[in-house]
C-alpha cells in the first residue's frame, strides 16, 4: 500500500494549455503485442479511451476539459501509471519490466509532478514506514520513539509542500496536493481555507478545485454541538442499516474505502479502540466510498474491522458523504448517545484519549 499511498498522495497538475486535444503516444518495450491500452480517469475511476498496442506502440486519443489525473492502464501489466496531462502532445518510452526508465515527455503537468515527486517522495515513504510501524508497535518506548520520528518527518514534508507551493501558486499541481496533504496533516487541514486563498485564479479550475470549494463551504456543517444528521444505506447484506439504529452509544462514523492508503493505515487504531471499548457504550460505522464490493468486503475482513458497515457503493457519488460535504478521506464523525458530535477527525493515539477520557 505504500507505493498506492504515494502514487495517490503526489499526483500533480500544470497549467491549462491551449491544444485542443490530449494526444498520447506510447513506445513502450516488453508489452504483449495486441494489448489493450487505456486511459481511465484518475476521479472519476471512468476509461476515458482505449486502444490496442502494436509491438509496444499505441495511439490515445481525447479532449480533456481541465488538466486530469489520468491513469495510464496496459492489459497484462499490474501496475498502473499515473499521469497528470492536458491537452498536450504527449509522449511515454521506456521498459514496461522497469517502471523507473518510463519516461514522460510533452507535458509540462508531468513535469511539474515529477519535482514533486522527486522532493517528496524520499520524505513520504520514511514517514508512512514509522506510522505504520507505530500503529502496530505494543512496546510504549517504541511506539514513543516511532511517533516522534514520524512527527519530526511531518514538519519537514510540511515545510516541502509549503516551499513548492508557493513557487507553484498558479498550478492545478499546488491544487491538488493541497487536497490531498490536508487530509493526511492536521496542520495543513486547519488552514485549508487559507493557503487556497493565496492561489492564482488559474489554480482554482478544475475538479480538485471544486472539492476544496466544496469543503470550505461545507466546513460550518459538523461542528462540535451540533447534531448529526441521520441516514440509512445498505449493508454488507444488502438490507438497510440506519445510524439512529446505535442511538445510546457513542458512535465513530468512519469515512473510508479499501483503495484509501491513508485509510487502511489508520484502520488499526479504530480497530484497538473498538476492541477496547465496546463493552463501554462504543461502536463504529464504516461507510465506505468503494464501488467494487468484492474488494470493499475483502478490506473489511483483511483489517479486521468488526462492526456494521453500509455503502451505497457509488464511490465519490456516495449520498451520505455528499450530503455530509466529505471531500477527502478519512474522514470521521464521533457523535455521543444523543447523536451530538463530540469530536472529529480523531486519528492515532487521539481517539484512544478521547475515549478513555469521556467513556467510563
Amino acid at each position: 500500500m505504500k507505493k498506492n499511498i504515494i502514487a495517490i498522495v503526489l499526483i500533480l497538475a500544470s497549467p491549462f494549455v491551449q491544444a485542443q486535444s490530449l494526444n498520447l503516444q506510447g513506445k513502450l518495450t516488453n508489452v504483449k503485442d495486441a494489448s489493450t491500452v487505456s486511459l481511465i480517469d484518475g476521479v472519476s475511476n471512468k476509461e476515458l479511451v482505449s486502444g490496442k498496442s502494436t509491438a509496444g506502440n499505441f495511439s490515445l486519443q481525447t479532449k480533456l476539459e481541465f488538466p486530469s489525473l489520468l491513469v495510464l492502464s496496459i492489459e497484462g501489466v499490474a501496475q498502473k501509471m499515473p499521469v497528470f496531462v492536458g491537452n498536450e502532445n504527449v509522449m511515454i518510452e521506456g521498459d514496461i519490466q522497469n517502471m523507473a526508465s518510463i519516461k514522460v515527455t510533452g507535458s509540462a503537468s508531468h513535469d511539474v509532478y515529477n519535482v514533486y515527486m522527486n522532493s517528496l517522495n524520499p520524505k513520504m515513504m520514511p514517514y508512512i514506514t514509522n506510522m505504520q510501524a507505530a500503529n502496530t508497535e505494543k512496546n510504549t518506548a517504541r511506539k514513543d520513539s516511532l511517533n516522534t520520528a514520524a512527527a519530526t518527518q511531518s514538519k519537514e514534508i510540511i515545510a516541502t509542500f509549503n516551499t513548492l507551493s508557493k513557487a507553484n501558486t498558479g498550478s492545478p499541481v499546488t491544487t491538488l496536493m493541497l487536497l490531498q496533504f490536508s487530509n493526511i496533516f492536521p496542520e495543513i487541514k486547519e488552514n485549508l481555507a487559507s493557503i487556497y486563498e493565496t492561489l492564482a485564479p488559474t489554480a482554482k479550475k478544475g475538479p480538485f478545485a471544486e472539492f476544496i470549494d466544496k469543503t470550505i463551504a461545507s466546513s460550518a456543517f459538523g461542528q462540535i454541538g451540533t447534531a448529526l444528521p441521520d441516514f440509512t444505506q445498505n449493508d454488507v447484506n444488502g438490507k438497510p442499516f440506519t445510524l439512529s439504529s446505535l442511538k445510546g452509544k457513542y458512535v465513530l462514523v468512519d469515512f473510508w474505502a479499501s483503495w484509501c492508503g491513508p485509510c487502511r493505515a489508520e484502520n488499526p487504531n479504530i480497530v484497538k479502540a473498538f476492541n477496547k471499548y465496546k463493552t463501554k457504550n462504543f461502536t463504529v460505522l464504516g461507510v465506505s466510498l468503494d464501488q467494487d464490493k468484492p474488494k470493499w468486503l475483502e478490506a473489511i475482513k483483511k483489517d479486521g474491522l468488526a462492526w456494521n458497515h453500509v455503502s451505497d457503493l457509488k464511490y465519490w457519488n456516495n449520498a451520505v458523504a455528499a450530503q455530509f460535504g466529505i471531500q477527502s478521506i478519512p474522514a470521521s464523525f464521533l457523535i455521543d448517545p444523543t447523536g451530538k458530535i463530540v469530536a472529529r477527525d480523531l486519528r492515532g493515539a487521539d481517539l484512544d484519549k478521547f475515549l478513555a477520557t469521556n467513556l467510563k
